[in-house]
């Protein structure tokens, strides 16, 4: 009876120590060794294959794979909503920034952009209070960079530009 009590105990000590979270038992930078499979990445995220803890770390905050270092360039936003490099770029090629005409194909007309940013503070970005009521999205919104707030160029208000 003492050793069938015994060879239970062990049994659970053994399943406790091996029921770590795969966080856990990961090695620091070697972020590829679980994420290199798409089945384990959210829907559409960039193929992670090919890339090496640095790579991660471009985008991912080291030891904390859900806070990013910074914000996503809209290409791979575009990407993890299911969007195709072709879909803006029907040529193939990255033949400089997209005109406004192909922004608002998909984001709606210039009064529906307004309109959903209306509520925006302190300004509606889109509604410009300088008499234009719209400069080029490209100003701001940027597909393979960062995004810039461009009214920091003189005024000292900030909001989140995606």
């Amino acid at each position: 009876m003492a050793l069938t009590l015994f060879l239970v105990v062990l049994l659970v000590c053994a399943m406790v120590a091996d029921s770590q979270s795969r966080d856990e038992q990961a090695r620091p930078g070697d972020c590829v060794a679980c994420h290199g499979r798409a089945d384990v990445l959210p829907k559409n995220h960039v193929p992670t294959a090919s890339m090496d803890a640095a790579d991660c770390r471009a985008c991912h905050a080291k030891g904390s794979p859900l806070t990013l270092v910074a914000k996503i360039p809209l290409g791979h936003l575009h990407q993890l909503h299911g969007i195709t490099c072709n879909q803006c770029h029907p040529q193939g090629t990255l033949a400089g920034p997209l005109t406004t005409e192909q922004c608002l194909a998909c984001h709606g007309s210039l009064e529906e952009v307004i309109a959903r940013t209306a509520t925006t503070r302190p300004h509606n970005p889109h509604g410009s209070p300088h008499g234009k009521t719209y400069l080029a999205c490209d100003l701001c919104h940027h597909q393979h960079t960062w995004s810039e707030n461009f009214c920091l160029l003189c005024h000292d208000f900030e909001y989140r530009v995606p």
